[in-house]
C-alpha cells in the first residue's frame, strides 16, 4: 500500500498559479472534488474520486475480447474515493485514495470533534458508504450498507451528537425483507439513514410517491428536527417538496412546490436567525436556467423568495453563510459554448453584492465550498484543461468579495 500510494503522488500533476491560491489535480483519466472543509490544523480537506488502473499486470498478455480486457483491468482498480488536504502554501500533504472491492465516489467530507473526518458516497453498483477516519486519515470503520435495489447519497449531513445523517435515493422495491421500503410506489423513493458517532444505524426509511422521488439535502434544525429537501418527478412536471421530520424521522409537516417549469433543488443550510435558506434553480423548457433562492422559517412560512438575474444560465450548487450575515453561494454559470465556476456574493436581504465567474475555455464548475477561519472561503470543483476532455480536481481561496486570493 505504501508503495502505490508513492506511486500515486508520482503519477499525479499538480498546477499551480505562480501567485494566486489555485491547485489542478491532473491525474489520469476524469477526476473531481465534490465537498471541502476546513481542518483544525487550518489546512483544507477536499474529497472526490480518481481513478486508479495499474496495466502493467497485462502488458505481456493478448486480448482478443475487449470486454475480458476490461474485466481484467478493473480488478482492484477503477474509480475510488480520494481524499486530498493541501495547506496554506497550496502544498498537497496528504493524497489518500479510499479503495474497496467496488468502484466508488465520495460525495460529502465532515469533520468529527476529534479533527477526524466522516465521509459519504456510493458505489458504481448501488451500495451506500458512511466511513469514518481519525486527524491522520487512518480509517475507525467503514460501514456500507443499502437495499437490495441501487442507492445512490446525495449529502451526508452532520448532527450535534457526533453523528450523521445519509441522504439519498433508492429504487422502489417490494421485498418483504426491507419493512422500511413498504410504502414506496414509484420508480425512486427518498433513502435517509441516521447513524450514531460509532457507526450504529439509529434508524433508515423511506419516502415515496406513486412517482419518482429523489432526496437531495437536509439540515438539522435547533430543536433536533430535520428538515428536507427533496424532489418529486413525473414526466413533465416537478415538485419541490420541504418535509420537517422528527428526531426519529417522523413527519412533522410537508410543503409541496408544484410547477411546469424544470426545477433542480441543490443546498438548503440553517442560517443564524433561526430560518433556513434553500437555493434551487429553475427554468421554463427550452429557456434560460436561472437561481432562485427561498428563506422559510421551521413552520415552513416563506418570507423571502428571491430569483437571481444573471446573464446566462446559473445554478448555485452549495451556500453558506458568514458571520456578518453575507452569503456565498458557488456554482456554474454556462452559455451555449462554455461553462465556468460560478462564485456570488450576497446580503442578508439575498440581494447580489459581488459576481465572479472563474474557468477556461472548457467545462469547469464548482461543487462545494466552505468559510474559512479567517473569513476567506475555500471551493472544490471539476477543472478542465484547454484541449482536453478529462476532467481535474480544483481548488481554489477566495476573499469575501469573491476575488481570488493570493498566497
Amino acid at each position: 500500500m505504501k508503495y502505490l500510494f508513492t506511486l500515486l503522488l508520482l503519477l499525479s500533476t499538480t498546477i499551480l498559479n505562480a501567485t494566486n491560491f489555485e491547485i489542478i489535480i491532473n491525474k489520469p483519466f476524469n477526476n473531481a472534488l465534490f465537498d471541502i472543509t476546513q481542518d483544525y490544523d487550518r489546512q483544507i480537506s477536499a474529497v472526490g474520486f480518481s481513478n486508479i488502473y495499474n496495466t502493467s499486470n497485462h502488458k505481456d498478455t493478448t486480448y482478443t475480447n475487449a470486454f475480458e480486457y476490461l474485466k481484467n483491468l478493473s480488478n482492484g482498480n477503477g474509480t475510488h474515493m480520494d481524499l486530498i488536504k493541501v495547506d496554506s502554501k497550496t502544498n498537497i500533504t496528504l493524497d489518500k485514495i479510499i479503495t474497496l472491492s467496488q468502484c466508488s465516489k465520495a460525495v460529502s467530507i465532515l469533520k468529527t470533534n476529534n479533527d477526524g473526518y466522516f465521509i459519504g458516497g456510493y458505489t458504481n453498483d448501488g451500495l451506500l458508504i458512511v466511513i469514518k477516519l481519525d486527524a491522520n486519515a487512518r480509517v475507525i470503520f467503514t460501514k456500507i450498507f443499502g437495499t437490495k435495489n441501487y442507492n445512490s447519497m446525495s449529502k451526508l449531513v452532520k448532527l450535534r451528537d457526533g453523528g450523521v445523517l445519509s441522504v439519498g435515493t433508492s429504487k422502489t422495491t417490494r421485498n418483504i425483507q426491507d419493512n422500511i421500503f413498504e410504502s414506496g410506489m414509484g420508480l425512486n423513493d427518498v433513502y435517509l439513514t441516521r447513524f450514531s458517532k460509532n457507526g450504529k444505524i439509529v434508524w433508515s426509511k423511506k419516502f415515496g410517491t406513486s412517482h419518482d422521488d429523489e432526496g437531495i439535502d437536509a439540515v438539522e434544525a435547533r430543536d433536533g428536527s430535520f428538515i428536507v429537501i427533496t424532489r418529486t418527478s413525473n414526466g413533465y412536471n416537478q415538485n419541490m417538496v420541504i418535509m420537517r421530520l422528527t428526531q426519529y424521522g417522523n413527519v412533522i409537516w410537508k410543503k409541496n412546490y408544484k410547477t411546469n417549469d424544470i426545477i433542480s433543488a441543490y443546498k438548503i443550510i440553517q442560517l443564524r436567525d433561526g430560518n433556513f435558506l434553500l437555493s434551487l434553480s429553475q427554468n421554463a423548457r427550452l429557456q434560460k436556467e436561472y437561481i432562485r433562492l427561498i428563506k422559510f422559517d421551521i413552520q415552513k412560512n416563506i418570507t423571502n423568495d428571491k430569483v437571481l438575474n444573471t446573464t446566462y444560465s446559473s445554478a448555485l450548487i452549495d451556500i453558506k453563510e458568514y458571520s456578518n450575515s453575507n452569503l456565498i453561494g458557488v456554482g456554474y454559470v454556462k452559455d451555449d459554448y462554455n461553462t465556468d465556476g460560478l462564485v456570488v456574493i450576497l446580503n442578508s436581504k439575498l440581494e447580489m453584492l459581488h459576481q465572479e465567474h472563474y474557468g477556461g475555455n472548457n467545462y469547469d464548475k464548482f461543487n462545494a465550498v466552505t468559510i474559512l477561519n479567517n473569513s476567506q472561503s475555500a471551493v472544490a470543483g471539476i477543472k478542465t484543461n484547454n484541449n482536453s476532455q478529462e476532467s481535474n480536481m480544483w481548488i481554489i481561496k477566495l476573499n469575501e468579495d469573491g476575488s481570488i486570493s493570493k498566497f
